[in-house]
């Protein structure tokens, strides 16, 4: 590492732990840290200049997973962020404040945190925003693809009994058009922890540590919420497919149980989420 680099390192160093005095150290694993991001530069010369090795400080902070470095990340862009959340004031801001704290910092089975992927040449305030505005919109698009009638009638034509009889070819589309309307109706009765908390689960695919500690919560804490909102998913659906056909609860424990057994499944379908 140069003089001039090592200068802006040692700055950089006084200017993060003045202003957030837990932070680490800017020792070597930064350092390699900020050496493997210089490399990915075609012209590191001409690009030097645009260095924002505070912001770089912050973000490799954030990046470790510490809540201190992840509170002060976001309390540095807060401003920002509530600019944003006004532009899309038809979702719901705590739900998309999660998600994009999922996106940065925690990621997914198949998309690591976005937080590391910030190179450090360029204003993290913009980057940010860029990140902040992507998320945003995947879950407009996402919320309007939350449709059930895309679940597919032959998968709900395999929770009933196949016959020939014509009359009860017509029962079993009736019956799959019930369970399809009830479970839409459902989820759209389900409270927004409950439904963010599934989503997670079927869609993100975080484990109940990731969702309790985005969350603030305790793992036993999100886990009886997911079991309750599955719980009443599945009463839901068989009290309003027996109100609609008017008919005996015991006649639809085939389909039901097939359709409890299978409710992953189905919500992935309904919460189908645009790839990162």
């Amino acid at each position: 590492m140069g003089d001039d680099l090592a200068e802006r390192v040692a700055a950089a160093t006084a200017s993060v732990r003045a202003r957030w005095p837990e932070a680490p150290a800017l020792g070597e694993a930064f350092v390699d840290y900020l050496r493997e991001r210089a490399g990915r530069q075609t012209d590191l010369a001409s690009a030097l200049p645009r260095l924002r090795i505070d912001d770089l400080a912050l973000a490799w902070w954030a990046g470790s997973g510490d809540s201190r470095a992840i509170t002060a990340f976001e309390l540095a862009h807060a401003e920002d962020l509530r600019r944003l959340l006004l532009r899309f004031h038809r979702l719901d801001a705590d739900e998309l404040k999660q998600l994009l704290r999922i996106k940065l910092f925690i990621g997914s089975e198949t998309a690591p945190p976005r937080i590391r992927e910030y190179s450090g040449f360029g204003f993290l305030q913009n980057w940010f925003k860029v990140i902040a505005v992507r998320t945003f919109l995947d879950a407009a698009r996402s919320k309007r693809r939350e449709r059930t009638d895309e679940l597919g009638d032959e998968q709900l034509l395999a929770l009933v009994e196949q016959d020939d009889d014509p009359r009860e070819a017509a029962q079993r589309a009736e019956l799959i058009g019930a369970i399809k309307r009830a479970l839409a109706a459902a989820i759209a009765e389900l409270p927004p922890r409950e439904r963010t908390f599934l989503r997670h689960v079927t869609v993100d695919g975080l484990t109940l540590e990731q969702i309790a500690s985005t969350y603030e919560l305790h793992r036993v804490t999100v886990a009886r919420t997911l079991a309750a909102a599955r719980k009443q998913l599945q009463e839901a659906t068989r009290e309003l497919v027996v109100a609609e056909l008017g008919i005996a609860p015991d006649g639809l424990e085939s389909a039901i149980r097939e359709l409890d057994s299978q409710i992953d499944l189905s919500l992935r379908r309904v919460f189908r989420d645009p790839a990162p």
